[in-house]
């Protein structure tokens, strides 16, 4: 099932958002685990920022995509 594909204009949008910020975020995720061990303090929490907001969208994403699967079903 296409992602958004029952989904009003305003949850589409959410989802595209959403997606496109997990790529930043995946990509700065990528970067941060390359140069793991030459992070400083500061860095390291940024990557712990990065890494919860990462799962946030993970979390929202899951619960657009129930929605879309529940509003297909109607």
């Amino acid at each position: 099932m296409e992602d958004g594909l029952f989904l009003d204009k305003e949850d589409k949008k959410k989802m595209t958002t959403l997606l496109k910020e997990l790529e930043v975020l995946k990509a700065e995720h990528k970067e941060f685990a390359s140069n793991n061990k030459k992070l400083t303090t500061e860095e390291r929490e940024k990557w712990r920022v990065v890494s919860k907001r990462t799962n946030e969208i993970h979390i929202e994403l899951k619960e657009l995509r129930v929605k879309n699967i529940l509003e297909g079903g109607r």
